[in-house]
């Protein structure tokens, strides 16, 4: 029955497309890579923007859902829904790519895996960015491998959503919005509520996450906003096959707190912003005796100023960000720690002419425990015709390091408060080509890490510390192709060679693969927007001298258009029903059906 209801979905699918190119103006134009809205086109970036209109299509959940077809980006989930999620870009470490929500960080340096993925909801989510490639010249630490800044909506008028669906496994999906006011004063709630009880014991997976956000009037010419999350979930550790855990449990919660403020100011715009985002996860497991729960806080201020002089478009900004620590176990404080980064940084894009833009950079970092750095970055853009465009750009990036790997103190070791900054330099050129229905883009890159932190531990104590051994070597090519035609079909389709090297070691990066092509081909049906993506992964290295399997993994989507107030939908995960893995000894959900009802009014 199983093999009858594939095929029959099959034939009457063709899917969605990977970068959106319907929705212009959000294609067209990204902020991430300048601070400021930019065409994509002509960038000294590689960047990818998925829309929500994409993000529907797809089914997607959560952000790590988006992030597995975007060029250049390797997801690794460790099991199935709800589970630890993060990303490696263009091969470098988890920790290596920053993350943002509206452009404040959400990264933090209180965990040492980066940013869980897998615990940001797509419900109230307008695009996401995913810039590829050093950007410590505007946002400092961390974004080495890139940035990934998801976008919140921004709804004006009285509006409302609510969507309902159930699935295999145990699957839930119940969110609503909500959005009303005035010229003057707007506001808006969203919330989300999703649940899986697992394909085996011990995974099950539930969260609630609720956003609200208010436009106040303008005062003197003050913009101000407010905004408030929450993210709470609770997640089953079933651990592997070889080694299962019926008891191992875990939780995490996210709280941000947001208040902005933007006005004309001579010949430009001043955008100010004060917030707080607080992150906690715990886990508790009898079988161990463990209760342990870490508690990072940033407290933080920026002011960014951008303006354009003749053919200068300049934008300086400042931040103060004051990182807290905490690590209780057993219900007692072990230890509490905090560090302070002050930054500051210029970027002027300098128009040549009609056809070159030039762009330079730079940012300067004084960090309380690590010292200062200085990261450059320059680059060049040329139009070789209205619809082609050249790029060619240097950049360094660097990466503080953690407060676990500063301070940590624990059973099998400590912290090493010595540690230098993980540094990086890349170079880069592409070309971007649209001609009549077809859209191209090619980009070859370099980069290099040096003073790499790693985990160096006694083989029979296991006793260790952490150290600045590692030297790492990123290259590879990055290619997205997209053609529209006539009866509204979009095929996407992109491929990324990575040669991601240890120099220190002559070995393979863990988690990288050398191949992946994603595809994605969208068609309405009547009345139904069917929507089908494939991805493939070649053998990659982990954990343990294992290797994780090449797999190619389809998912399929359909969902009724029109004016009507109700839309159903279905979604069918892993169609053909692969036995896969992300991480070596978790495996992934199997093939799974969920069926619900979308209503906006």
């Amino acid at each position: 029955m199983y093999k009858v209801l594939l095929i029959s979905l099959l034939a009457v699918s063709l899917s969605t497309p990977l970068f959106a190119q319907s929705d212009q103006a959000d294609v067209t134009v990204v902020v991430t890579a300048e601070r400021t809205p930019q065409p994509a086109s002509q960038s000294i970036s590689t960047s990818t923007v998925i829309t929500a209109k994409t993000i529907r299509e797809q089914g997607a959940q959560t952000v790590a859902d988006v992030l597995r077809l975007v060029p250049g980006v390797t997801l690794r989930q460790s099991g199935q829904v709800g589970a630890a999620a993060s990303v490696r870009t263009r091969g470098t470490e988890a920790r290596q790519t920053l993350v943002l929500v509206d452009g404040q960080r959400v990264s933090s340096p209180a965990f040492i895996g980066g940013a869980d993925l897998s615990k940001f909801s797509v419900n109230d989510v307008a695009r996401i960015e995913i810039i590829r490639g050093p950007v410590s010249s505007l946002y400092g630490s961390d974004a080495i491998g890139g940035v990934i800044n998801i976008i919140t909506k921004q709804k004006a008028g009285n509006a409302g959503g609510a969507a309902l669906g159930y699935g295999s496994h145990g699957r839930s999906e119940r969110s609503l919005s909500l959005n009303g006011g005035s010229d003057r004063m707007t506001w808006q709630f969203t919330g989300s509520v999703p649940a899986y009880s697992g394909m085996q014991a011990n995974s099950d997976y539930s969260a609630t996450n609720m956003s609200a956000r208010m436009i106040l009037p303008s005062v003197k010419g003050w913009q101000v906003s407010l905004r408030g999350d929450n993210y709470r979930d609770s997640l089953g550790l079933p651990g592997t096959p070889a080694f299962p855990s019926l008891n191992d449990h875990q939780w995490w919660d996210r709280t941000t707190l947001n208040l902005g403020a933007n006005r004309e100011m001579g010949a430009g715009q001043l955008e100010c912003h004060l917030y707080q985002t607080k992150q906690a996860l715990g886990e508790k497991n009898p079988d161990w005796s463990l209760d342990s729960r870490i508690t990072g806080t940033s407290n933080v201020g920026e002011v960014n100023y951008h303006w354009q002089t003749g053919t200068n478009q300049w934008i300086a900004g400042t931040e103060y960000r004051k990182e807290d620590y905490r690590d209780m176990e057993g219900g007692s404080v072990a230890q509490r720690r905090n560090i302070i980064n002050r930054g500051m940084f210029l970027q002027d894009r300098l128009s040549i002419g009609p056809k070159t833009a030039l762009v330079l950079g730079m940012r300067y970092d004084d960090h309380s425990a690590a010292g200062s750095a200085v990261t450059p970055r320059a680059g060049i853009t040329y139009s070789l015709g209205a619809n082609a465009h050249l790029r060619a750009s240097y950049g360094e990036g660097f990466r503080a390091p953690s407060l676990v790997e500063l301070y940590y103190n624990g059973m099998y070791g400590t912290g090493n408060p010595d540690l230098r900054p993980e540094r990086s330099r890349q170079f880069e050129i592409g070309l971007n080509l649209e001609r009549g229905d077809d859209a191209l883009d090619v980009a070859l890159f370099l980069n290099k890490v040096r003073d790499q932190i790693d985990w160096v531990s006694d083989p029979v104590t296991w006793v260790g510390t952490y150290e600045n051994i590692s030297r790492a070597r990123q290259r590879g090519v990055e290619v997205s192709w997209g053609r529209r035609f006539a009866n509204s079909t979009s095929l996407n389709c992109s491929y990324t060679y990575l040669d991601a090297q240890n120099l220190t070691e002559g070995t393979r990066l863990l988690g990288t693969p050398h191949n992946q092509i994603a595809m994605t081909i969208a068609r309405p049906v009547g009345s139904w927007q069917t929507a089908l993506t494939g991805r493939w992964t070649d053998n990659r290295p982990d954990y343990g001298d294992t290797i994780v399997g090449g797999r190619m993994v389809f998912d399929l989507t359909l969902t009724r258009q029109g004016s009507k107030r109700t839309n159903p939908y279905v979604i069918v995960r892993n169609l053909t029903n692969v036995d896969y893995e992300e991480v070596a000894g978790y495996p992934a959900e199997r093939l799974s059906i969920e069926v619900g009802m979308k209503s906006a009014w």
